[in-house]
This record gives structure tokens, sequence and C-alpha cells, in this order.
């Protein structure tokens, strides 16, 4: 059994890819297809991960290739009046359609959040050069 010697990076979204349409409707519908994680679930798969990154063999860097500090998550995703899974449950509602948003979250550090988890866990999401892009400014998330 060979260990692991280099850890994966997984570099944060940036505004752009996380305030495109094309690319927040990815997201969402990646996010909604989790189905088995209730409002409080996500926020505590997302805590989990954060945790776990050096056992998981994950480095989170920002686009410019900084170390990501991760900050504490009930000050992303606060418990005081259940605000947290409220906006996780807002960010899950779909319109009429029921095929995309219902709305769009322009709060940058929770989508991060969001992006970072579904980009570790779900296998067909991936980002990177060889992803389409949706526009000439950036990588598309996740396509």
């Amino acid at each position: 059994m060979t260990k692991r010697t280099e850890n994966q990076i997984i570099f944060t979204a940036t505004k752009e890819q996380l305030t495109c349409s094309s690319c927040y409707d990815h997201l969402w519908s990646m996010a909604v297809s989790l189905a088995h994680l209730s409002s409080a679930g996500w926020i505590t798969a997302i805590e989990e991960f954060f945790r776990d990154t050096d056992i998981l063999g994950i480095e989170i860097r920002q686009p410019n290739g900084e170390l990501f500090k991760i900050p504490y998550i009930f000050d992303v995703f606060p418990d005081e009046n259940e605000a947290g899974r409220r906006w996780v449950t807002n960010f899950r509602q779909a319109d009429e359609t029921g095929m995309r948003p219902r709305s769009m979250c322009r709060c940058l550090l929770k989508l991060q959040f969001i992006e970072l988890y579904v980009h570790a866990t779900v296998a067909k999401y991936t980002r990177g050069p060889d992803t389409p892009r949706c526009s000439l400014t950036h990588f598309p998330l996740g396509f």
C-alpha cells in the first residue's frame, strides 16, 4: 500500500464563476441532488469536510495560489436564530419549473463553501482548464 505524499489541491472559485448564471445553475443542480442532506446536514457536512481536509489529503487554495484560511463555520452559517440553516433552505429552493434556482444568492463566502464541498465530494463535478468555458473570462464551475 502506498502512502499519498502530495495533497490534492482545490482552488476556490472566483467571484466571476460564482456570479455567472450558468455556473450558478450548475452548482445549484449539483447541490440539490444531494437530497440526503438536510439544511443542518449541509452545514455539518461542510464543517466536517473542512475539519478533515488534512486527513483527506486536500489542500484548499485561493486562485492566486495563497492558502485558503477557513473561517469558523458559524461565522459563515450563523446558528443564531437558525440563520445559517434558513439560508441553505432558501438556496436549495427551486423556481416554479423545478429545474432552476428560485433566486440567485450573492453571498460569495457561503457559495464558496457550498462549491468547495460539492467540488470535493461529487464525482461528476469538476473544474479545471479542460472544462468548456461559459465566457472568455473564466472557467465554468463543474461542467
